[in-house]
């Protein structure tokens, strides 16, 4: 039980480390105006939901059933956010 708590401690403040981290790049950009760091934003902030989405889950639900599929999902969509931040990298 303690364990899941810290998880879902950890991964609140893993959610608000990635938007000051969003928040400084998207500084960055706002004086570059590079559409490279956009994209990289983009996936950065897909990524950061993927990474969380699974412990918040569980936060709000005790369904055995979501908190299994929402882990899942959230693979998937760490898969998708880092294959934007690779297209934003290689697109330079």
């Amino acid at each position: 039980m303690q364990i899941e708590i810290m998880q879902q401690m950890l991964a609140v403040v893993t959610l608000l480390m990635g938007a000051l981290l969003i928040a400084i790049i998207f500084n960055a950009y706002r004086i570059v105006r590079q559409q490279t760091l956009l994209l990289f934003i983009y996936g950065l902030f897909t990524l950061i939901v993927g990474i969380t989405f699974a412990d918040l889950v569980s936060i709000f639900t005790p369904d055995e059933f979501i908190i299994i599929w929402s882990a899942v999902f959230s693979r998937i969509v760490v898969i998708l956010g880092l294959c934007v931040m690779a297209y934003g990298v290689l697109r330079g």
